[in-house]
Formats: C-alpha cells, sequence, structure tokens
C-alpha cells in the first residue's frame, strides 16, 4: 500500500486529502530532468469532460511545481486531440 496527500489548492475537497491504495508497479521513469528515478505507480479512474477512465500514475513530489499533475502522452494518445497552440491558461480564460 501507499499512502499520499494530493497537493492542489485549486481543489478544495481535494488539497491536501490523504490517499490509501495499493502499489500497481514499481518501475524506473526518466524524469523532466533526464535523471531516473524509482517511480510508484497506482491504478486509479480519471473523470474528464464526464467521461471515466481507468489509467495508470506515477507518483512523485510535485509541491514545487507549477502543476500538481501531469497526464501523459500515452494516455491522450487515442483519447483526445490536443492542440498544442493552446495553453491551460487561455482556455480558463475562453471558459469566463
Amino acid at each position: 500500500m501507499v499512502h499520499f496527500r494530493l497537493l492542489d489548492p485549486s481543489h478544495p475537497n481535494y488539497h491536501e486529502k490523504k490517499i490509501v491504495l495499493p502499489v500497481h508497479e514499481i518501475r524506473h521513469v526518466k524524469s523532466s530532468n533526464g535523471t531516473i528515478e524509482e517511480r510508484i505507480f497506482i491504478k486509479t479512474t480519471l473523470e474528464l469532460y464526464g467521461r471515466r477512465y481507468e489509467t495508470e500514475l506515477s507518483l512523485t513530489d510535485r509541491k514545487s511545481m507549477k502543476y500538481p499533475m501531469l497526464i501523459g502522452r500515452r494516455f491522450l494518445e487515442g483519447h483526445f486531440l490536443v492542440d498544442v497552440a493552446l495553453s491551460y491558461q487561455s482556455l480558463k480564460k475562453q471558459k469566463v
């Protein structure tokens, strides 16, 4: 089992919430800075735009990073078309 806390102040229902889930797998992953680190993977369900998707997520400390969570290319492939000309911030402004 793995114990972790979600860190996302923009979602008060989940921010600092303690989660306990079974470890799905432990693998070596190359991080964004090029170093290889051992990460724990969990299986979970993501809900995006009203649809639920079973996926696996790797856990890493992102408290000093801009985004609390990243969605990987493998998950997006076959489910979504990504417009790289847009940013998350520009999408938030469009919904106002």
